[in-house]
């Protein structure tokens, strides 16, 4: 399973480096300098996992790359909820994901068996971590950095 990923950059910028992107996780640890004007090499996805990417210039910016063993996944909707569909009968392990996850996913993992043309509906109580992350920006009124 491989994913690449590239990041355009302004044009106007030529030749200073702009966005740093990095990645400390288990899955895929890099670091990304990116210069305007000169083509990124391509990151590969290659091990199963969740990969935080972070910029190093803006703490607020950070961004998930889900890498997956299975075709079944969805993101939720802003409700909270997701369907799988078309998923042929059999044994599954359902597992959830979210950022702020106290534990690891498979500590909220739920079995489920289907039958042909069956429904379930699964319900998950998530512990989260508190986020104690800059939102944003300061202001520039108030001498902050952009």
């Amino acid at each position: 399973m491989r994913l690449s990923m590239r990041k355009k950059r302004p044009r106007h910028l030529s030749g200073r480096k702009v966005e740093p992107f990095y990645s400390l996780s288990p899955a895929k640890k890099f670091e990304l300098p990116l210069y305007a004007g000169v083509p990124a090499e391509p990151v590969t996805f290659d091990k199963e996992g969740f990969v935080t990417l972070g910029c190093n210039i803006h703490d607020w910016m950070i961004a998930y790359v889900a890498v997956l063993a299975t075709p079944y996944f969805q993101v939720t909707g802003n409700e909270g909820r997701a369907l799988l569909k078309n998923l042929p009968p059999g044994q599954y392990t359902v597992e959830v994901w979210q950022p702020s996850l106290k534990g690891a996913p498979e500590k909220f993992a739920q079995h489920v068996d289907l039958a042909t043309k069956s429904a379930k509906e699964l319900v998950f109580t998530l512990d989260l971590k508190p986020d104690f992350r800059a939102k944003q920006a300061p202001a520039l009124s108030t001498g902050g950095y952009r």
